[in-house]
């Protein structure tokens, strides 16, 4: 008896603690919120759901390849109490007003990445118990990455928690058989490919896990045959059940993939005698999503400018993910990840129920990734792996009452190096984790030369920069060569600006050389990134700035350093 109360009173502490760690989390993703301006593409989603919100047009998104509801998540209910409290002038100018808006629906958002923290800290607890759960509470909501783009209304955390759903149920159906868990994860993926169109790689992952898990209980090759066969159609049926869930969600939209109609001299020249038919194929309204999708598979197919280590190209790198992943993970994370591969080895480790899937689907993404690296944009891409490294490594927390004490002494002391690792990474960079790099990559000063765009310099920067120059007032004239899509006015920056995205055509920038000011600044993913047109910033090599912004995204350089130096100090 009075053992059963003493582990009820340790099941409560424990719950407790993953409950603060929530509390812990969602704060540092609120501060986050308000401190940064609009990333890349956070205006035009704001004016694409102040629009729905306002006329129910939603057309505009899926031409830019993106789904049709993520946007709507995060966004309505901020709306909604937005006019029901007489605020309703925000919604019909989002632009104008969008350091108002912009940080009320971040914030109004930030239930999702919650949901996602819930999640991870539930999974860990079903596999490795309640010791574990807090322990994977804590890790998410002291994880740099994760703050960062829980604080930002884009598609990662919506995807980021709808994934770990879809995973979760999957490996509910692995372990236990029921074919509720199978077509609950089914669900959950039209949901999660509402999100993020990149949920495609996970049916074939997981029919590859399935596959593996069959062959571990032996098989005659009869027996294969038929599992693999089985494997297929079942695989089958998931994704179509996929797809239906995600047509569902998004209310049974149609859209034709061309948003013309007559005569399309293309299909004709390119398909010949089939052209007709290839038209009416362009021209027959499909779920609207899948129409983004194709959309979004033709900009992935042609590739995109990437950066990485100094170097620029099309094509990327296979290993761009694994390098992005070095220096973005807190090293004690790796810590953790190592200990826990350290006792996969142990029959303890392998007894209860079985975490092979997560490893197996870290791996088998990385692989993908790898092998289909041709638009490397940012470690975001990988955040979906997230909570499974996560309730992975909690197992070093799981509580082992047979165990020596000396080896459970031990395991403590990893996992609390582990939280604190996190908890001085997430100090060392607050509010602004989307610039995190760990001390071996240098920090954000030393990140701005391995990685750019969405790892670093986002276009969040204008309220840091409208900060220094409330401090320093002789920074207020300057030109400015601004990375983003968004006026740098409406943050309060003063000087020359000049907006650079990643669509238009810069090679009518005016250049350095032109500038009428006594400093230039330069956002960081121009200057080492992928986006300036090509050697316009090479006069900066080896000058040094007279000041950064405090994340480390915008340089500040004398005009007169500019002018009068020489590369390689000649």
């Amino acid at each position: 008896m009075a053992h059963d109360l003493e582990r009820a009173s340790g099941g409560r502490l424990w719950l407790l603690l993953a409950a603060a760690a929530g509390v812990v989390g969602l704060l540092l993703v609120w501060d986050s919120a308000r401190s940064l301006s609009a990333t890349y593409d956070e205006v035009t989603y704001l004016k694409i759901g102040a629009r729905w919100w306002r006329t129910g047009e939603r057309v505009g998104i899926t031409r830019m390849g993106s789904p049709i509801l993520f946007w709507k998540i995060q966004q309505a209910p901020v709306y909604w109490v937005l006019d029901r409290i007489g605020k309703g002038a925000l919604i019909d100018d989002p632009v104008e007003r969008q350091a108002e808006l912009l940080p009320l629906v971040r914030i109004g958002a930030s239930w999702i990445w919650l949901q996602g923290l819930a999640l991870t800290a539930w999974w860990a607890r079903r596999l490795n118990g309640s010791k574990a759960m807090a322990a994977a509470a804590w890790l998410y909501a002291l994880s740099p990455n994760l703050i960062a783009h829980g604080s930002l209304i884009t598609m990662e955390t919506p995807l980021t928690t709808a994934s770990t759903a879809m995973l979760m149920a999957f490996w509910a159906y692995l372990n236990d058989g029921r074919r509720r868990w199978f077509w609950t994860s089914a669900i959950l993926g039209g949901l999660a490919f509402s999100c993020k169109f990149s949920v495609v790689l996970f049916p074939p992952i997981l029919a590859l896990v399935w596959w593996a898990d069959g062959l571990r209980r032996g098989m005659s090759r009869g027996e294969l045959v038929r599992h693999t066969i089985q494997i297929a159609v079942g695989m089958a049926a998931y994704v179509a059940a996929l797809l239906l869930s995600d047509f569902a969600l998004t209310g049974f939209s149609t859209l034709p993939l061309s948003p013309a109609t007559g005569e399309h001299p293309s299909a004709v020249g390119r398909f010949g005698a089939l052209g007709p038919l290839i038209t009416r194929l362009y021209e027959t309204p499909l779920p609207q999503d899948w129409v983004g999708f194709a959309t979004q598979m033709h900009h992935q197919l042609s590739g995109g400018p990437s950066y990485l280590l100094g170097r620029t190209r099309m094509t990327g790198w296979w290993y761009y993910y694994l390098a992005a992943a070095a220096v973005k993970v807190p090293l004690t994370f790796w810590l953790l990840a190592v200990w826990r591969l350290a006792i996969a080895v142990r029959p303890e480790a392998r007894s209860g129920p079985s975490d092979r899937m997560l490893i197996q689907v870290m791996v088998l993404f990385l692989i993908v990734t790898a092998i289909g690296s041709s638009r490397n944009y940012g470690f975001r891409y990988l955040l979906p792996l997230a909570p499974l490294a996560i309730v992975w490594v909690s197992r070093i927390a799981r509580d082992e009452p047979d165990a020596p004490p000396r080896r459970l002494r031990v395991r403590e002391a990893v996992v609390a190096l582990g939280l604190v690792g996190q908890a001085i990474a997430v100090a060392a960079v607050h509010p602004n984790e989307l610039t995190y790099f760990h001390i071996l990559a240098g920090g954000p000063v030393g990140g701005r030369r391995i990685l750019a765009d969405s790892n670093l310099d986002w276009g969040q920067g204008l309220k840091s920069l409208a900060r220094l120059q409330r401090v320093r007032p002789e920074f207020r004239d300057l030109t400015f060569y601004y990375f983003g899509d968004t006026d740098p006015a409406y943050y309060g920056v003063h000087g020359t600006c000049y907006t650079v995205n990643a669509v238009d055509d810069h090679s009518a920038l005016p250049s350095l050389e032109t500038a009428r000011t006594p400093y230039v600044a330069v956002s960081a993913s121009l200057q080492f990134g992928p986006w300036a047109p090509p050697g316009f910033f090479r006069k900066l090599d080896g000058v040094e700035p007279v000041a950064l912004t405090d994340d480390a995204t915008i340089a500040i350089y004398r005009y007169v350093d500019v002018t009068t130096w020489k590369a390689g100090g000649q």
